[in-house]
């Protein structure tokens, strides 16, 4: 395996024992420090701008999401990752598309969407959770259409991990912050392995 993402590996394993233990400031220093890992990963694999910058903003949402009990921070931190999802779009659009796995995606992601919208019905921040949401389903459905099914389950693996974190924003359930972080961790990971070898 390749001795980048040993570590990354290793900075996740750690960031969830920190975590778990309850050393939560040392565990979010170590936080911060994954996206930048698969950063060296995709420059070690060919320079690709748009993975670069997507990585960049999801650093600043880790950030931003360290302290998410603040609003200005989870706002910020969802904006940060907004733009990622964007980024990751864009640079699948520069790369050719297989049509019919994309409609397929496009179709498996109306379910989501339709349980998202019907979650906000009452919602008064209806309007920022859908948008974020459609930005995740587009990004998730051209994931099925590059063909790569690491990207895919990456994708897919984004969206249960966000929606874990959109239903405690919404007060619908708590979940623990292990599985959530365990699950975006993975879902980068499959996303950045996917997008290198398109």
């Amino acid at each position: 395996m390749d001795t980048i993402l040993i570590l990354y590996i290793t900075l996740a394993l750690l960031h969830l024992s920190l975590r778990a233990e309850g050393l939560n400031r040392l565990g979010s220093l170590v936080k911060v420090l994954l996206m930048p890992t698969l950063m060296v990963y995709v420059l070690k694999n060919g320079a690709q701008p748009f993975l670069l910058i997507s990585l960049s903003f999801a650093t600043l949402g880790d950030y931003f999401l360290t302290d998410s009990s603040r609003k200005p921070y989870f706002i910020l931190g969802m904006v940060s990752f907004a733009l990622a999802h964007l980024l990751y779009s864009a640079h699948l659009l520069l790369r050719p598309l297989q049509w019919p796995r994309l409609l397929i995606g496009a179709l498996l992601m109306l379910i989501p969407m339709t349980y998202l919208l019907l979650l906000l019905k009452t919602s008064p921040v209806k309007l920022r959770y859908a948008l974020y949401g459609l930005n995740l389903f587009i990004m998730t459905a051209l994931c099925f259409g590059s063909g790569s099914p690491l990207a895919s389950l990456g994708a897919l693996a984004f969206i249960i991990s966000d929606g874990m974190i959109g239903m405690e924003a919404l007060h619908r359930r708590r979940f623990s912050v292990i599985t959530e972080m365990a699950v975006y961790i993975l879902a980068q990971l499959l996303l950045v392995l996917g997008f290198v070898n398109l």
